[in-house]
């Protein structure tokens, strides 16, 4: 009953609010807290005897008895408890994990982990990558790891690696993970750790790098899918224009979009020009056969889109198309479109409906299915592929 009648009552810190107090309120007061109220009175005493201190102590001796979080001082106990509560998921999907922090490639889940003090974990500085996997392949690992360490020169992390070594350390834990397909790379490269600090200054042992290889999932990306134009603010350009480990916003552009139905969502800006997905960059088509998609500026620079600039010339000299370009493309270019798809992870997505507008027939257009074919056909080309050196048994 205290509780509830400080949560409703104004908070008191003069005498002459209690004279505004109607009088059977003051005396519920005198009950419930024991207070003694005379003239001149300068404030209100509590006693003891069944007040905040009695409350205290009974405070204390439940706290006492409910607190049974058990402490682990042992690596083997920790390992056990983390066994115990690892979702089977986990356990099952995740098949590699390098972590610099002790220089080795672990393959069991339950000694996967990233240090409590990595600035990439509790300040979010960090930017990460990733690399398709196909026939015992990864697929265009360079690009990205130019793109990566192009990010970590944006975020001023001072890298410790080497190209070189950064490819050779994700050969090998794709590796480790055994599978030829079926599977995806990740990785981080985090200013490193060291202190709770803002600035990595204190970092001393310099930048850590983290990969993971996990198994993917089953997609369908002949089935057009619904997508929306969300309402959440979009990036400042410095962090639009690297992939760094700040993917709020694109979490967020996402849940706004499954709340209507959608999947990715796209962003646009206060002029009503479309930027991108949350993990995907849009393409249109219009009556004019011509495909367009936005310009780099205020978005990240897609390796999908530019493998698809690079090659669109196939889709040229077969008609498909009629020209290809990045240029602005506002919102009602997209609801007008014969064709939006979504190009992102070297995956061509069609998207059947924006909103409420159904897009051409609402279903996979000429164009989409001539990208797919170019994607697909650039994953099985040996320039692009550099084999994975599996260990034999």
């Amino acid at each position: 009953s205290h509780m509830r009648l400080v949560a409703r009552s104004p908070p008191i810190s003069s005498r002459s609010q209690l004279g505004f107090m109607r009088p059977g309120l003051r005396g519920q007061i005198n009950r419930e807290f024991g207070t003694v109220l005379g003239e001149g009175t300068s404030q209100i005493q509590l006693r003891r005897r069944s007040g905040f201190g009695g409350m205290k102590d009974r405070l204390g001796r439940s706290l006492k008895r409910t607190l049974t979080i058990p402490v682990v001082s042992k690596p083997s106990q920790y390992i056990e408890l983390i066994e115990q509560k690892m979702p089977e998921r986990v356990r099952s999907e995740i098949l590699a994990m390098y972590n610099s922090t002790c220089g080795a490639i672990i393959t069991d889940p339950a000694l996967m982990g990233v240090p409590i003090d990595d600035h990439g974990f509790h300040r979010g500085h960090a930017v990460f990558d990733t690399c398709n996997i196909h026939n015992g392949n990864a697929y265009g690992i360079d690009m990205h790891l130019e793109r990566l360490l192009s990010s970590a020169e944006m975020a001023r992390i001072e890298v410790k690696f080497s190209h070189a070594q950064l490819r050779d350390i994700l050969l090998e834990t794709m590796a480790a993970a055994g599978r030829p397909d079926g599977v995806f790379c990740r990785y981080w490269l985090t200013a490193g750790r060291g202190d709770f600090q803002i600035s990595p200054r204190g970092c001393l042992e310099g930048s850590s790098f983290y990969t993971i290889v996990h198994k993917t999932w089953d997609r369908d990306d002949t089935t057009a899918v619904k997508e929306v134009i969300v309402t959440t603010p979009v990036k400042p350009p410095l962090l639009a224009n690297m992939k760094s480990n700040n993917y709020m916003i694109n979490a967020l552009s996402s849940m706004e979009a499954e709340d209507y139905g959608g999947s990715l969502g796209i962003q646009a800006d206060v002029n009503g020009y479309i930027l991108e997905g949350s993990i995907s960059c849009v393409a249109i088509v219009g009556e004019d056969r011509i495909l367009r998609t936005p310009k780099f500026d205020l978005i990240l620079p897609s390796l999908t889109v530019k493998r698809i600039l690079d090659l669109g010339h196939k889709l040229l000299d077969s008609g498909i198309i009629s020209g290809i370009f990045q240029n602005d493309v506002h919102i009602d270019d997209v609801l007008q479109a014969k064709e939006v798809i979504m190009l992102g992870g070297h995956h061509v997505v069609p998207v059947g409906r924006v909103g409420d507008t159904v897009i051409g027939n609402g279903e996979r257009g000429p164009v989409c299915r001539g990208l797919q074919k170019l994607q697909y056909e650039d994953m099985l080309d040996a320039k692009m592929l550099t084999p994975i050196p599996f260990r034999s048994n």
